[in-house]
C-alpha cells in the first residue's frame, strides 16, 4: 500500500511535536516494516528543511532531511501538477500542489493534520489517528 504524506506529519515526527508525534511515528514505523509505502512530493522536502532549518538550524536541518530521504519516496510534479493546482477550488496554492501530485502519482490516500485544507480532494484524506484506525479494522 502507498501512502501520500503531507508535510505538516512529517514534521509532527522530526521535530518531536506531542502528542501528534506518536500516531505518525507508528506508521513510519509500518514502513520500515515494509508494510507500507510512504510517498511525498518534492516540495514537501524542501519546506521541510527550510522549516526544520528555522527552527533548529541548517545541521540539523541537514541530518534530518537525509533521514527521512531513506523513509520515503519522492513523487514527481511537473508542470502538469502546477497547472491543475492554479486552476483548481484549492484555498492554498501548495496544498493543490500536494494534491495533484498524489493524484498524478495513483495514490488513493493522503495523510496530513489538515484535513480541511483538502476538503477539494477526490481521494480519501485522514488524519494519522484515522488511519491507524482503517489498518486495525482490515
Amino acid at each position: 500500500m502507498k501512502v501520500f504524506l503531507d508535510a505538516d506529519v512529517i514534521l509532527d515526527l522530526l521535530l518531536d511535536r506531542k502528542p501528534f508525534n506518536e500516531e505518525i511515528s507508528a506508521i513510519f514505523q509500518l514502513s520500515i516494516d515494509h508494510s507500507i509505502d510512504l510517498c511525498v512530493s518534492p516540495t514537501t522536502i524542501t519546506n521541510l528543511h527550510y522549516i526544520i532549518g528555522r527552527i533548529e538550524n541548517k545541521n540539523s536541518a541537514n541530518s534530518k532531511t537525509k533521514n527521512i530521504l531513506k523513509l520515503v519516496s519522492i513523487e514527481t510534479i511537473g508542470e502538469s501538477t502546477i497547472h491543475k493546482s492554479i486552476a483548481s477550488k484549492f484555498n492554498d496554492f501548495e496544498d493543490g500542489v500536494q494534491y495533484y501530485c498524489a493524484l498524478e502519482a495513483r495514490h488513493k490516500i493522503i495523510i496530513t493534520r489538515n484535513t480541511k485544507d483538502f476538503k477539494e480532494s477526490k481521494l480519501a484524506v485522514l488524519t494519522p489517528k484515522e488511519f491507524l484506525s482503517t489498518l486495525s479494522m482490515s
